[in-house]
This record gives C-alpha cells, structure tokens and sequence, in this order.
C-alpha cells in the first residue's frame, strides 16, 4: 500500500505542478499583451516581478502603466497586477523595469 500511495503522490504532484506552470504561462503572456498593447499606443509601460512570496499570496508583479485609466473599467475586473499612474517618472528608481517590445520578456514570474 505505501508504494501505491507513493506513486499515486508523485502523479498528483506532477500533475498539479504541470497546471500551476501553465496558469504562470497564461497570465503572464496575458501581461504582456497587455503592456504591448500600451507600448503600441506609446505608453511608458513598467514592471516588477514578483520574487517575494507565491503568486497566490502576491499575485505575479506589478504591471504600471502610463495612464489614469480605472483597471475595472477597461477590464471589467479589478486585476490585482495591473495598474494605470499619470506619473511613472520615479518607478525605475523603485526597482521596476522599463518594458519595450524588445524586452517583453522581462515580464515573467519564476514558481518557487
């Protein structure tokens, strides 16, 4: 019985490390849509990864925008990683990276 349970956990585990790598994979290509979306319309656009905590604790970074757009209404959802600032002068500064279509890339979140 011990090997079965063995086997059966290394299959759940397997499994469910495949989905959360896949969740990471689509949100994250969603982020950089998005931000390609507003480089497009010559929006500075910045991000900070998450390094700290789970995503499920602290979502996947932070996508900034240039803009005072409201999240939930050019969404339909308030989405915990992206937000709209007229002033995105000093965010460099806070340790955010300068997003250009040559760096989309830079957006990305690595499971711990």
């Amino acid at each position: 019985m011990g090997h079965e349970l063995k086997d059966l956990w290394a299959k759940t585990d397997a499994r469910v490390s495949s989905l959360e790598q896949e969740i990471v994979d689509t949100f994250i290509n969603f982020l950089r849509e998005v931000a390609k979306h507003y480089l497009q319309q010559g929006r500075l656009v910045y991000f900070r990864e998450n390094t700290v905590v789970h995503y499920g604790e602290g979502g996947f970074g932070e996508l900034t925008i240039e803009g005072n757009e409201d999240v939930c209404e050019v969404f339909g959802d308030y989405i915990y990683e992206v937000n709209f600032e007229p002033d995105v002068a000093t965010l460099a500064q806070q340790g955010y990276t300068l997003i250009t279509e040559a760096n989309l890339e830079s957006i990305r979140y690595v499971l711990r």
